[in-house]
């Protein structure tokens, strides 16, 4: 099997994008950057329900500007909205606004469609001519590039938004935390990172001792600052001095790696009881931003505000990804994340 994935349709095109995004969008503008015949970034935002077209526009461009390889921009819009024949498309004058822009930056909208909770079709042709009939959405989840994806390995939400199960273990659970605390707040960094370390290394079940010794190291802020580092740079002895890191700028992860720490964390919430799950909640949204899915960390903050209000670490990310800002390492072609290498 190769690396790469053959993208031949828009049906392709529309199955890749929850893969990409890591669920699928509702009420939302879904771009793509194309470097030539190779698909680039991917970009989410809500759709304008307020925002005046031109403003939207110009936005949008300087977002898409971002990436430097461009050559030409595919457009997504999901919603629920509904038309009239003989009536103007949804967001009508958002998708002519973005056309303009897009036209005067040097990266034309290539091609758009509409996607809603019953079909999909071309966003740009004229429909009452009778070019782009609706299409099912099972020729989405029923093509060729969805079940190769689905065969690698891939999975998405089948709705926007994060959620975690309820804690269900042992009733001393919070117990058992609070008594491994005192010999890691006593202890060097280096036992919690080799602990780390080793979990990372693992495949599937944890113990539940080593379970409650690093959710009780993830309790400590600067050993929690050191485990995110360890995970971009494992021989980091500490968290100092990391700024440029955690923004991520200036890395070249090993994006496995990566995968492996956010599916250890999330096996950790598991068995972690609430108050306890903010700084793993926080290291998934943290390693979804380096990754370029702003949405995904997003809802991670907030979860990780809601388990411990006012947690900093997840005030301070969620307020970085609210500026919109995008991490330097998913800007760069190179170092980018690439989910299905």
């Amino acid at each position: 099997m190769t690396d790469a994935i053959r993208i031949s349709s828009p049906a392709d095109i529309l199955g890749f994008i929850p893969h990409s995004l890591g669920f699928v969008p509702r009420e939302s503008f879904v771009f793509l950057t194309m470097r030539g015949r190779t698909l680039g970034a991917t970009l989410r935002v809500d759709a304008p329900a307020a925002a005046e077209p031109a403003g939207f526009a110009a936005s949008m461009s300087e977002y898409l500007a971002l990436d430097t390889q461009a050559t030409a921009v595919l457009l997504a819009i999901y919603t629920a909205r509904s038309t009239a024949p003989g009536q103007a498309r949804p967001f009508h004058d958002h998708v002519e606004a973005v056309i303009e822009a897009l036209d005067d930056a040097g990266t034309p909208l290539q091609d758009a469609w509409l996607v809603t909770p019953s079909h999909w079709q071309n966003l740009l042709c004229d429909s009452d001519a009778g070019c782009c009939p609706p299409e099912s959405l099972e020729s989405i989840t029923d093509g060729q590039l969805n079940a190769e994806l689905v065969f690698r390995g891939s999975s998405y939400q089948k709705t926007p938004g994060t959620s975690y199960a309820p804690f269900a273990g042992p009733a001393d659970r919070e117990e058992q935390i609070r008594h491994a605390l005192p010999g890691v707040l006593g202890a060097e960094l280096a036992p919690g990172r080799e602990l780390w370390a080793e979990a990372l290394t693992r495949d599937g079940w944890m113990d539940p001792v080593t379970a409650v010794e690093l959710l009780a190291c993830f309790q400590r802020p600067d050993l929690r600052d050191t485990l995110f580092c360890n995970v971009i740079d494992p021989e980091l002895p500490d968290g100092e001095g990391s700024g440029n890191l955690l923004v991520g700028e200036g890395i070249s992860p090993d994006w496995d790696r990566v995968d492996r720490a956010q599916e250890t964390a999330r096996d950790l919430i598991q068995t972690a009881p609430e108050g306890y799950r903010a700084p793993l909640l926080t290291l998934i949204g943290w390693l979804a931003y380096l990754k370029g899915q702003s949405s995904v960390a997003a809802d991670h903050f907030k979860l990780a505000l809601t388990d411990t209000p006012g947690y900093r670490l997840a005030e301070l990310m969620d307020q970085l990804v609210g500026r919109g800002t995008i991490a330097p390492v998913a800007k760069n072609q190179d170092t980018a994340y690439k989910r299905h290498r």
